[in-house]
C-alpha cells in the first residue's frame, strides 16, 4: 500500500477538523500519479476531488486497500502494516494545526528516493516527496 499526505512545515495536516489548505494542481497530480491504480480516500476527502474521476470512497480506505493501492490520508487514521511508500506533499508554508504527521520515516525504515517541485494553483512551490520502504 501506498500513502499520500499533505503537510506544511511543521508536519501539520489538519486544525479543527479541516485541512490546512487545499490546490487543485496538486489534486490533479495525485490523480495523473495514481492512474491505473486505485485510489482510496475518505468522504471528506472525496469532497474536493469532486471534479475528478478515477478514486474509490470509503471511510474504512486502509482496511480495505490492497497490495499497490495508494490511500490519501487526510482525515481519518492509518497504519504503517502493508506500506511500501510514503509520498508527501509538502505545502511550504506554516500553518495552524493540531492533527500532525507522526510517522518517523527513518525509523520506520523508509528512504527518500525522489523529490520534485511543482507549482499549485494556490501556492507557488508544492513539493512531492516520495519515500520507500526498503
Amino acid at each position: 500500500m501506498k500513502l499520500i499526505f499533505c503537510i506544511d512545515d511543521k508536519k501539520g495536516m489538519m486544525f479543527f477538523g479541516k485541512r490546512q489548505s487545499q490546490d487543485s494542481v496538486l489534486r490533479e497530480w495525485i490523480i495523473n500519479h495514481t492512474a491505473g491504480s486505485k485510489l482510496w480516500m475518505s468522504a471528506y476527502s472525496a469532497r474536493q476531488f469532486s471534479d475528478q474521476s478515477g478514486y474509490i470512497v470509503d471511510d474504512n480506505y486502509v482496511a480495505n486497500a490492497s497490495t499497490g493501492d495508494y490511500c490519501f490520508i487526510e482525515d481519518k487514521g492509518y497504519s504503517l502494516d502493508n506500506v511500501s511508500e510514503i509520498i508527501l506533499c509538502k505545502w511550504n508554508r506554516k500553518y495552524q494545526a493540531d492533527k500532525v504527521f507522526d510517522i518517523d520515516l527513518k525509523a520506520n525504515g523508509f528512504k527518500k528516493v525522489s523529490s520534485e517541485d511543482i507549482k499549485g494553483s494556490s501556492h507557488d512551490k508544492i513539493t512531492i516527496e516520495t519515500y520507500k520502504k526498503g
